[in-house]
């Protein structure tokens, strides 16, 4: 092909723009069959030489022309002309990955489809009418690509296919026309990120959009890709959904989610909140070491930390119990205590799933859960989900305690509300252990030296839910109580030591279920962000987990002190009680002692009354004596007297 350049470019570019000319207009092109190893064809049909197609399209495109459909045919061109081309040209001839985003953003009120063997790019408006509405685009290597659309989106992403890229309908509403370059194998992307060293494992994806206005609607597209053979890494890798960063030269995982492998269509998936060019990109992975990081270190301190503490609590209780058992708490009074017992036994069986995986996972690429490490996690889950089921029941225990107040709730609701949180446990774990013994459905996998867990396809619905709803009942239950202890407090008259001890048991223990559920909601986002973010929820997870065995001390603290209260009390009132029969003793002794005084004062004040009266007697017979014997006397005399005249 040793023909004029500038002839070829020249009556090329108007094939390109009217393909009616070619057959008067081209006189130095001969019309053969493509050798596509080192020649390209025209939309004529026409074939030329790859180093004159990529002038030729370069030439178009740096034309400033602002036809669409020449922009499209050239730009399908170029990606046809450098793809396992064996001529090196210079910079002049060659574009950037910044220029081909913008080429392909400047394509608009067309409706066309170029698809080739290297690639394929799709300009067409959303809605196509009679409801198909344009989604995005496939491509499989050696077989080409397809647009997709609401009518075939299932069929093609259940299919064995390359690369795709779909955009969820929500985005479309403020879209008019849809933009989408999938180039198979991407030359141009090879070595464009000198400063991350991530290496590109895919084909590319390049999207653009024309809006129709305002741009409030969010951004979310779905992304598939196939490790192509040739980019294909020689040892083991770890894999990003990345965006190629034009201002930073890097490619950037960003605002992209976490690839997850389908091992059925063996690809990986992920999405993607922004519209760019995509691919999947690798670095070589870190050997995974036996060694425990600080994260795994801290998490069985802090856990142990909390089973100590409990170890200690049941001690100290049985101690007092047994030399002193005039304070010793009464078992009734522990039920606050029950979660927490729950809890410590969900830590063991947890440290215990730990170290089994730890200790008998054979190699870093192991990924199927062994017998022991099965059993410890399902053990593991139903303490999960049976500690939740109890912190929800005694905190809506202490509502109707605390809240709905009449009448008083009895401890034999508690214990009804207790084993209905069992049922419902082993309820739940039966299900997850029935999908599990079927293996199609992977909804456990070992995670090499750490656990045998929940896939994270599938932890969405075996954790989040469950205990996203326990959260959000316990956040209701917990906003209820505190505004009626608030109230109390600030209507009360006098302070009841004892009740307010009672009101912070009730709060640290909802405290507790909010603490260790956020830290159980951290688990599924550690799966999908990226490192830096998953270390720091990673270290929340721990501690808040790690803060049970502070609540727990924090409750029985309380608890201890209550009932000491409750025993001064008693105490109190038994002194007050004797003081008063003391004093009820001493008064009727007294009393009786004046009535004695008083009877015996009148017995003598009756004698004397006598004694008077016997003697104004006697003096009155005295009286008459005398008066009688004068008497007698004289008429002696006259008796004498006239006797003697």
């Amino acid at each position: 092909m040793s023909t004029n350049i500038s002839t070829i470019s020249t009556q090329t570019s108007l094939f390109i723009s009217n393909s009616s000319t070619i057959a008067t207009t081209t006189t130095t092109i001969i019309v053969t069959p493509c050798d596509t190893s080192t020649h390209v064809q025209l939309p004529n049909g026409t074939c030329i030489s790859k180093p004159d197609g990529q002038i030729l399209s370069v030439n178009t495109l740096h034309s400033n022309t602002t036809n669409s459909t020449v922009i499209a045919n050239a730009l399908s061109l170029y990606i046809s002309s450098i793809t396992n081309s064996n001529t090196t040209l210079n910079s002049t001839y060659t574009l950037t990955v910044n220029e081909i985003d913008t080429y392909l953003s400047n394509i608009s009120n067309v409706n066309l489809t170029i698809n080739t063997m290297d690639s394929i790019l799709i300009a067409q408006p959303v809605n196509q009418g009679d409801n198909v509405i344009v989604l995005g685009a496939s491509f499989r290597s050696g077989i080409g690509g397809e647009v997709i659309n609401n009518l075939n989106k299932e069929t093609i992403t259940n299919s064995y296919l390359s690369t795709a890229a779909i955009i969820n309908d929500q985005s479309l509403k403020d879209i008019t026309s849809l933009n989408i370059l999938i180039i198979d194998k991407p030359t141009t992307h090879e070595n464009i990120d000198n400063s991350t060293n991530k290496t590109l494992a895919s084909s590319v994806v390049v999207v653009t959009v024309q809006p129709s206005g305002s741009t409030s609607t969010s951004r979310n597209i779905s992304l598939y890709f196939q490790i192509l053979p040739e980019y294909q890494p020689n040892g083991s890798a770890e894999y990003f959904c990345s965006f190629y960063d034009t201002i930073n030269s890097i490619w950037n995982e960003s605002l992209c989610t976490k690839p997850q492998y389908n091992q059925i269509f063996n690809r990986y998936e992920c999405s993607c909140s922004h519209f760019t060019s995509f691919a999947l990109v690798w670095l070589p992975k870190i050997p995974l070491t036996r060694y425990l990081n600080a994260q795994d270190i801290a998490s069985l301190i802090f856990q142990s930390i909390s089973i100590l503490c409990f170890i200690v609590i049941i001690i100290h209780g049985l101690i007092i119990r047994i030399c002193k058992p005039s304070v010793s708490i009464p078992a009734r009074d522990l039920l606050p205590l029950i979660s927490c017992a729950v809890t410590m036994i969900l830590f063991i069986f947890y440290i215990a799933l730990a170290m089994t995986v730890y200790t008998k996972t054979s190699s870093e690429n192991q990924t199927s859960c062994f017998l022991s490490s099965s059993v410890l996690m399902f053990f593991t889950y139903f303490f999960l989900i049976f500690m939740f089921c109890v912190k929800t029941s005694i905190g809506y225990f202490n509502y109707l305690r605390f809240v709905y107040l009449f009448p008083p709730p009895s401890y034999r609701r508690l214990f009804i509300m207790l084993v209905i949180s069992f049922f419902i446990s082993i309820t739940w774990v039966a299900f997850a252990a029935g999908f599990n013994s079927n293996s199609s459905f992977q909804i456990t996998q070992l995670y090499p030296y750490k656990l045998c867990w929940f896939t994270r396809r599938v932890i969405y619905y075996f954790l989040t839910i469950p205990v996203g709803l326990f959260l959000l009942i316990n956040i209701f239950i917990f906003i209820r109580v505190s505004q009626r202890i608030i109230n109390h407090v600030l209507n009360a008259t006098s302070r009841h030591q004892t009740y307010e001890r009672m009101k912070r048991c009730v709060l640290i223990l909802l405290l507790s279920c909010a603490t260790q559920g956020i830290g159980w909601l951290f688990g599924p986002f550690l799966t999908f962000a990226n490192e830096d973010t998953a270390n720091v929820l990673g270290w929340f997870f721990i501690i808040f987990n790690g803060l049970e065995g502070l609540w727990m001390i924090l409750l029985y603290i309380i608890i201890r002190s209550q009932r000491m209260d409750e025993q001064k009390r008693v105490v109190a009132a038994r002194e007050l009680t004797k003081s008063k029969e003391s004093k009820s003793t001493s008064l009727t002794h007294k009393k009786s002692f004046e009535e004695d005084n008083e009877q015996e004062d009148r017995s003598i004040t009756r004698d004397t009354e006598v004694k008077y009266r016997n003697t104004q007697k006697e003096t009155s017979r005295s009286s008459d004596d005398l008066r009688d014997n004068s008497i007698r006397n004289s008429r002696v005399e006259d008796n004498t007297l006239t006797s003697y005249c």
